[in-house]
């Protein structure tokens, strides 16, 4: 067997292994969309009254911790029923924020205190165990600091705890800032693929689903019979669903209950996020994939469930797609005399099952919605392309390497200018030559193409490195914008100190900010 032979066998084997995934994708949307239009709802007979404990963790969140203390200080329920853990690990001025919002609820009557640990061990993990361990509430809501909870949130998630054996009640995410930039709208048109087709679809098939780290509460018990909170992984709550899952709990999910959250506005933040989901996906798959296939479930069960671990590893698929490219195009019918380029059909049949599957989860309307769905397409399938340098080998850290890692939180805005935030990023990712050094690999390609007049994966390449130059380009703009906005801050500041000192004694000048 020759070399094309053997780059052919492995490219083909990416073609299949997205064109399973996609079908799969497509299924649950299916389930989805026939769940969606036969009205069928969540249920509602939960206890409307117990005692519940609402955990924010915090970590260093200058700019929205006091938005989402106020927004918990608004939660409805029975006096006495309610009460609000702030588990702040943060190291910066977040503690003067949090300090003042958490006395002025408790002015408010709320019932709300702080809590804080000498060291942040476990990360957020850690910090939803500790908080456990000075509470005794039967349920636990967990809100990360950029959601807004509407105030009947409790309530609502609570009426879906209408069996014994529910471990958690999962709220859909809502996107705050989602038409800020095309980078935005491209990761909402994502993330509903999740929300609006996967967590429905596997709820309808009787699958199993995941918490997703917030805007669900937990049944404290389902917690404890699962073993706690676990830092092995970055994705604690992926982790602690499947434990609990795998030991008879099940997880309900409320598509009508709408959490409003703040998408990354900057491409250091959406790498940072990024990479954690999809390492944390990967270590996941490590730990839970066999006692997944050897639960006794039925088979479609733990199909998707296994879809589901292996659902970030996609993008290493991906990945080793576009590099075999380049030596298909050099080796191409060197040793096969049969033109097999139609073979890329999966890939084809691939994007129009996901084309249909994410059709089901933005629910376009009308002419206009439609045309707004047929521009986000492409952007979507080129800024996939682009992400799969980073988000491949983020899959290959979480199969590979050691358990467990930093859990670094994801930075934002609380609605503000992100160029001005104190923790935008204002150096250039060094991860961006491993995307230029894959880019250059792809011109091989491209150079191989016209040498050899074969433009068999030149529109593949192209994708790709339209979706890399997006990425790198971001990854290098932001930053400066960063530190041109703060120049111009700090300039604006000591412009104002000048001014202010050259008043007269006694006569201030006011300064509105």
């Amino acid at each position: 067997m020759g070399a094309e032979h053997l780059v052919l066998a492995a490219y083909v084997a990416c073609l299949v292994a997205i064109l399973v995934y996609s079908l799969s994708t497509a299924h649950l949307a299916w389930a989805a969309l026939t769940a969606r239009r036969s009205g069928a709802a969540g249920a509602s007979s939960g206890p409307p009254t117990s005692r519940v404990t609402v955990q924010l963790p915090v970590y260093n969140e200058l700019h929205v911790a006091r938005r989402v203390i106020e927004a918990a200080g608004r939660l409805e329920h029975p006096h006495g029923a309610l009460r609000i853990q702030v588990l702040d690990d943060s190291t910066d001025q977040t503690r003067e924020i949090v300090d003042d919002a958490v006395a002025r609820q408790r002015l408010r009557g709320v019932d709300i205190e702080v809590v804080r640990r000498a060291a942040r061990e476990g990360y957020k993990a850690g910090a939803l165990r500790d908080g456990l361990a000075g509470d005794d509430s039967p349920f636990v809501l967990v809100l990360d600091a950029d959601f807004v909870p509407p105030p009947d949130l409790v309530v609502r998630l609570l009426e879906g705890f209408d069996t014994p054996q529910v471990a958690v009640v999962q709220a859909r995410w809502g996107y705050l800032n989602k038409d800020e930039s095309l980078m935005t709208r491209v990761q909402a048109f994502l993330l509903d693929l999740h929300f609006r087709v996967e967590q429905p679809g596997r709820a309808a098939t009787r699958g199993f689903l995941n918490f997703n780290g917030t805007a669900g509460m937990w049944r404290r018990t389902a917690i404890e019979d699962a073993g706690g909170w676990l830092a092995r992984t970055v994705t604690e709550d992926i982790d602690l669903s499947y434990r609990a899952q795998l030991r008879g709990w099940r997880i309900v999910y409320l598509d009508d209950v709408v959490v409003p959250s703040e998408l990354p506005a900057d491409m250091g933040a959406l790498r940072t996020q990024q990479h954690r989901w999809i390492k944390g996906g990967a270590q996941n798959a490590r730990l839970h994939l066999g006692a997944v296939l050897r639960h006794p479930s039925p088979t479609h069960v733990r199909w998707h469930a296994a879809m589901h671990l292996l659902s970030g590893s996609v993008y290493g698929v991906i990945l080793a797609m576009l590099a075999l490219s380049v030596p298909l195009a050099m080796l191409k019918n060197t040793a096969i005399s049969v033109e097999y380029v139609d073979w890329g059909m999966p890939f084809i049949v691939a994007t129009l099952a996901l084309g249909g599957a994410l059709a089901v989860a933005n629910e376009p309307k009308g002419w206009r919605g439609w045309l707004r769905f047929g521009a986000l397409l492409p952007a979507f399938l080129v800024f996939t392309m682009g992400l799969a340098v980073h988000n491949g080998l983020a899959a290959v850290a979480g199969w590979i390497g050691a358990p467990g890692g930093e859990f670094v939180r994801t930075a934002k805005a609380g609605g503000g200018r992100w160029q001005t935030t104190a923790y935008a990023a204002r150096s250039v990712d060094h991860r961006v030559v491993r995307e230029l050094l894959f880019a250059a690999w792809l011109a091989v390609g491209l150079a191989v193409a016209v040498w050899r007049r074969e433009g068999a994966f030149v529109p593949l390449q192209l994708m790709a490195l339209g979706g890399i130059a997006w990425v790198v380009v971001s990854s290098i703009r932001h930053p400066w914008q960063a530190r041109r906005a703060s120049t111009a801050t700090a300039s604006a500041a000591a412009s104002m100190s000048t001014a202010a000192s050259a008043q007269p004694f006694g006569h201030p000048q006011e300064v509105t900010t």
